[in-house]
């Protein structure tokens, strides 16, 4: 079947920068205070601008990305039912238009909302959620989600693990509503600890891991890194597809032609992908030091936060 490689060089991100990055992420859940009517409360004006500023000047966003990013659409977060961070707790991350209300527009694509459920929440260990995306029946054809699944971070294994099952758009449905061709799974792990040991030498499996799973096909991807000269990374990744049954001809040929096509075609070049990755990450990693103290500033602001929502 056919398997794609490629190695990417990277520069070395600090082991003490992720993980302070990881635990300032849950900075900012812990301290997130909600409204009576369970609406996320948020600093004001100015103290978003200051965020936004010193995020610029630390190097975590370049400036024009928020005026991009701002005000087409306005997400909001309300806790629905429970305790914050409690087992049970569910919330409802939207979009909304310029009245508030919920956002049924083209660019969404007629997703209209996601349920957060929290299952399980030690801060110190496992913490999981359950997801469900809320989407218009009148485009995806289905009234219940078409795409779900639970994400489980582990704080002290330092790992995290998404399982989704995702069904496909309404014209698919011709074999059946319930059929288990309209469903697809998929799985991704990551294991800091591994991924780091795997720098020092040590073999096991990959770090990086996803699979996608389908009656008829099977799609794996692993990513594998090794050091490199100057202090880099060099990171292997592999993905690998496989048909089932009676499709795995089919999927064979149609896995191959995909594959040559990329290669010979000038906008889906693996080359420019692979620059843009390399140059994405390069930018990270200049501004992952710096994330941990910004993430502890919006924790602050968090804590202290009096606005419903922000203003247009």
């Amino acid at each position: 079947m056919p398997r794609l490689s490629h190695t990417l060089d990277l520069d070395a991100l600090k082991r003490e920068d992720v993980t302070g990055s990881i635990d300032g992420v849950h900075r900012v859940l812990r301290e997130a205070r909600f409204d009576d009517e369970g609406h996320l409360l948020v600093p004001d004006e100015a103290e978003r601008k200051r965020l936004e500023r010193r995020a610029e000047e630390l190097g975590v966003i370049h400036g024009g990305e928020t005026a991009e990013a701002e005000p087409d659409m306005e997400h909001s977060l309300r806790l629905l039912s429970g305790e914050h961070l409690t087992p049970g707790a569910h919330y409802l991350l939207s979009v909304l238009d310029e009245n508030g209300d919920p956002d049924f527009s083209e660019e969404v694509e007629g997703w209209v909302g996601t349920d957060l459920t929290i299952t399980s929440w030690d801060p110190q260990g496992r913490c999981s959620l359950d997801f469900a995306m809320r989407e218009d029946p009148a485009v995806t054809g289905f009234e219940e989600s078409v795409t779900s699944g639970t994400v489980v971070h582990d704080r002290d294994a330092r790992t995290l693990s998404v399982h989704a099952r995702m069904r496909f758009p309404a014209p698919m449905s011709i074999v059946g509503e319930n059929s288990s061709l309209l469903r697809v799974n998929v799985d991704l792990h990551v294991d800091l600890p591994r991924w780091y040991a795997a720098l020092s030498g040590t073999e096991g499996t990959a770090p990086l891991r996803f699979e996608v799973g389908h009656p008829f096909v099977r799609a794996v991807g692993e990513a594998l890194p090794s050091p490199a000269p100057d202090g880099r990374w060099s990171v292997t990744g592999s993905l690998e597809v496989r048909g089932r049954g009676p499709a795995r001809p089919l999927v064979a040929v149609a896995a191959w032609a995909m594959l040559r096509s990329m290669r010979r075609s000038e906008e889906m070049s693996v080359e420019r992908w692979v620059a843009e990755v390399e140059r994405s990450w390069a930018d990270t990693a200049r501004s992952l030091p710096a994330l941990p103290g910004l993430l502890d500033e919006v924790a602050e602001a968090v804590a202290v936060s009096r606005v419903r929502r922000p203003t247009r």
